[in-house]
């Protein structure tokens, strides 16, 4: 007998994994969309700069999904999606650290492109 067999998985656990996998891209988008003028402000640059981020999340998004689609259907869900978190995690802390517009713009360009590996 397998382990599968002997330790089925929680089903809550997993309904929760996989909403929270797929939850990362759309949160990405709308959790920080208030906060476009205070960016601008911060960052002493105008609004449509600061647009640009979600210009560079949405381009990150499309070409993540076409990059894991693949990825995933070789080497099966597990890997691709553990290294998309780590993606994710780390453009996050370099968006949360961002010096200028530009460094946050290429953050979210890496956030999308960690985040898609669980919405694929």
């Amino acid at each position: 007998m397998n382990d599968t067999a002997r330790h089925p998985p929680k089903l809550g656990m997993l309904v929760f994994i996989l909403a929270t996998l797929t939850a990362f891209g759309p949160l990405s988008i709308d959790m920080y969309l208030p906060a476009f003028p205070q960016i601008a402000s911060d960052f002493k640059t105008s609004i449509s700069t600061v647009q640009l981020s979600l210009t560079s999340f949405f381009i990150g998004l499309a070409l993540g999904q076409v990059f894991y689609g693949p990825v995933i259907d070789r080497y099966g869900r597990k890997p691709p999606v553990y290294f998309g978190l780590v993606v994710y995690g780390l453009a996050s802390v370099l968006c949360a650290f961002s010096p200028n517009a530009e460094t946050l713009i290429f953050g979210r360009f890496l956030q999308a492109l960690g985040g898609c590996a669980g919405m694929v």
